[in-house]
């Protein structure tokens, strides 16, 4: 039962972000399964690039992931490539005030 809440809230805090940051941006494909399959595309694409290219600095492979995700996002989304940049930059926005949020919410228990 652990398994399966651990699994939603995992799910929510990763898709909610880029469902959040698509709909602002106007993206076509707004729903939880549009972007789970954005999410998961990203991740594929983003792992083989990364297997290409060994020895990339930590700096060089944040550079990397935006566009790259960004693909995935034009892809799945129904969006141009630079609404894309824009959702993926949004989207890490979000997910990084949102675990702040949860880390303050865990502290205070």
């Amino acid at each position: 039962m652990e398994l399966i809440i651990f699994v939603i809230i995992m799910v929510a805090v990763l898709v909610l972000p880029l469902k959040l940051a698509a709909a602002m941006l106007g993206a076509k494909n707004t729903g939880v399964f549009y972007c789970l399959f954005a999410l998961l595309l990203a991740l594929i694409i983003q792992r083989i690039v990364g297997g290409m290219l060994p020895g990339v600095s930590d700096s060089a492979g944040v550079l990397m992931t935006i566009p790259l995700a960004a693909i995935a996002y034009m892809l799945v989304l129904g969006t141009g490539f630079l609404k894309a940049i824009l959702i993926a930059l949004l989207q890490g926005v979000i997910t990084f005030f949102a675990m702040l949020l949860f880390a303050g919410m865990f502290v205070n228990i």
